[in-house]
């Protein structure tokens, strides 16, 4: 069951600042760039960062929702590998246009608010994943010098969570598949967030995402 617009929304704000840290949602850019000569009524003034995140964050959401196909997700130069089979390489390149994958990694306003939309939208819609990089220790999905997951780290552990089984390793790549549909069609952006900072607290929960990546789960 994918997100209604509205419910979106509500979580979104309720989250962006406490969990994402987007303290852009909280501020009007455009406040410091008004002249002495502008006044609060002006349109720049209407015009808010968190208005621009919203849209960003539906736009990736709704697109990863509407398309076919498979997800890739993993460490950037292997990722990166399989963007330019569709030239996509480009750093302009993000895409949402229909009937291609979308290269969030591209977008000039990605964050992990972003990226878990973009996860969400797939798992809402079971999309099958495929894991294009050798995980073989918690090293390689939490950053223990800086005390947060890695981005596949996160992306696992949601597959983790949401109904996701690995299927099979298929030379280099591990493929995940969705086989319980209610707890995929239950998953939101606050369920998301609770669960990651458990996990983060959590020395079991690093290892088993690690094994997860591996197949053994």
């Amino acid at each position: 069951m994918t997100y209604s617009r509205t419910a979106f929304d509500q979580d979104l704000l309720t989250l962006s600042y406490n969990h994402y840290e987007l303290n852009e949602l909280r501020q009007n850019p455009w406040d410091t760039n008004r002249t002495q000569f502008e006044s609060p009524g002006d349109a720049n003034s209407k015009i808010s960062l968190s208005h621009i995140s919203r849209h960003t964050a539906w736009a990736v959401y709704d697109k990863v929702a509407r398309s076919g196909g498979e997800m890739y997700v993993g460490r950037l130069a292997q990722t990166q590998q399989l963007y330019r089979r569709f030239n996509l390489e480009d750093p302009t390149h993000f895409n949402l246009t229909p009937g291609l994958p979308i290269n969030v990694q591209k977008l000039a306003r990605w964050s992990v608010c972003i990226n878990d939309c973009w996860i969400l939208g797939a798992i809402h819609t079971h999309k099958k994943f495929c894991l294009v990089t050798k995980i073989r220790n918690p090293g390689e999905i939490y950053d223990y010098g800086r005390g947060f997951f890695i981005v596949t780290g996160r992306e696992l552990y949601g597959l983790s969570k949401f109904g996701y089984e690995p299927e099979r390793e298929w030379g280099s790549v591990m493929t995940f598949v969705c086989t319980n549909k209610q707890k995929a069609d239950r998953a939101t952006l606050t369920n998301y967030a609770t669960l990651m900072g458990q996990a983060a607290n959590s020395v079991v929960a690093k290892a088993k995402i690690s094994l997860y990546a591996q197949g053994i789960y």
